[in-house]
């Protein structure tokens, strides 16, 4: 069960959906008023929480030794203390230097410290705080926490951000809190094959845009992340901006980084 969880979630973690930089809008679709740019704004929460998620799994992976060719191709150092495989909790440093790309494309500086019990075992919990850490060029600060809540059939993290913020050079910023539950829905009975895992996303975010600004973000179907996809690639939800409803659609499981947002009745396509 032990390796089972940890091999699954660090899969997952592998094809998670990161970004830093801003989306984008379609120039073939362009948007009646500012309510379209809000809420591409404050989908990049969505994204970031994923990023710091894979993050900790990388180190509760290592630290359980379940280091895989998915673990080695990416940039980066760790290290951990104390060493002893029978002493918890343990203290995890991901280094990144001055920078370097890693296999999710990121361009990722500075250092990431986790502290952690058992994370594999139900009931433990990872911490993880930015060091000088940047990623695509945006600074992050604040805290994540990771629960293991998993049962004998799935693996299941919540996962916390409190008081995380990005920002970039060009004085962008993103401020969020959030909840959300990663629960694992296929590849349960396969443990050793990766490939074939496939997660839920469940629960919600607060963000505060760079113009404070905040917007409620809220899932209604569950996200679907598939480990063979970087991306989300269907699930739907709805952002509360200045409570005017906004309905996101991220697609019917194509593999892509599309979505669709509904303003005032009228749907605009954005790149993630």
């Amino acid at each position: 069960m032990q390796k089972q969880i940890c091999s699954a979630l660090l899969l997952m973690a592998a094809f998670i959906l990161t970004t830093v930089t801003a989306c984008k809008k379609d120039n073939d679709n362009p948007p009646s008023d500012t309510t379209l740019e809000s809420a591409t704004q404050a989908l990049r929460s969505q994204q970031l929480m994923a990023t710091s998620f894979g993050i900790a799994l990388r180190g509760a992976a290592e630290a359980d030794g379940l280091v895989s060719q998915e673990v080695d191709d990416r940039c980066g150092s760790l290290t951990i203390s104390p060493l002893d495989p029978a002493v918890f909790p343990k203290v995890i440093t991901v280094d990144f230097g001055t920078g370097c790309t890693d296999n999710d494309g990121k361009f990722k500086s500075g250092k990431v410290t986790l502290t952690f019990g058992k994370i594999w075992e139900p009931g433990n919990e990872v911490t993880l705080e930015y060091d000088n850490y940047t990623e695509d060029g945006a600074k992050l600060t604040g805290k994540f926490a990771l629960q293991n809540q998993s049962t004998p059939d799935a693996a299941i993290v919540t996962v916390l951000a409190q008081g995380i913020k990005a920002a970039d050079a060009a004085g962008n910023t993103l401020d969020y809190d959030a909840v959300q539950t990663f629960t694992q829905t296929a590849g349960h009975a396969t443990p050793l094959n990766g490939n074939d895992d496939v997660f839920a996303i469940t629960g919600s975010i607060q963000t505060v845009l760079t113009n404070g600004e905040t917007v409620n973000w809220t899932i209604q179907t569950p996200l679907v992340k598939a480990n063979t996809c970087f991306w989300v690639s269907a699930g739907t939800g709805v952002l509360d901006i200045n409570g005017l409803p906004v309905a996101v659609d991220y697609g019917d499981g194509t593999c892509d980084n599309k979505a669709n947002v509904t303003v005032n009745g009228q749907v605009y396509q954005i790149t993630l």
